[in-house]
């Protein structure tokens, strides 16, 4: 369940949403003051895995605007997934 609603304002420790698990039920809370820009995912049952981002938010209202149209990617996040590092070699 959302708190909020995009173009909503938040300061630190409000509720952002109630977060819902098969064992309990959380509230979310901003960690920093800012603006909702975009929410991701929708109110409901649906599942959503974890990692997967849930809202976009900026810290000035001017900024919402340039995420009206932001999808994420199919990697979760918001360009390409990081290369993994090179394996080690091993001398014999």
């Amino acid at each position: 369940k959302w708190n909020v609603a995009e173009g909503d304002s938040f300061s630190t420790g409000d509720s952002l949403a109630v977060i819902e698990t098969d064992k309990a039920s959380m509230d979310f809370e901003a960690q920093d003051d800012g603006v909702v820009a975009r929410l991701l995912v929708g109110e409901g049952g649906a599942e959503v895995n974890c990692g997967m981002p849930i809202m976009v938010t900026v810290e000035e209202e001017e900024d919402a605007g340039a995420f009206a149209d932001f999808t994420p990617d199919a990697t979760g996040g918001g360009g390409e997934a990081a290369e993994s590092p090179p394996a080690p070699s091993v001398a014999a």
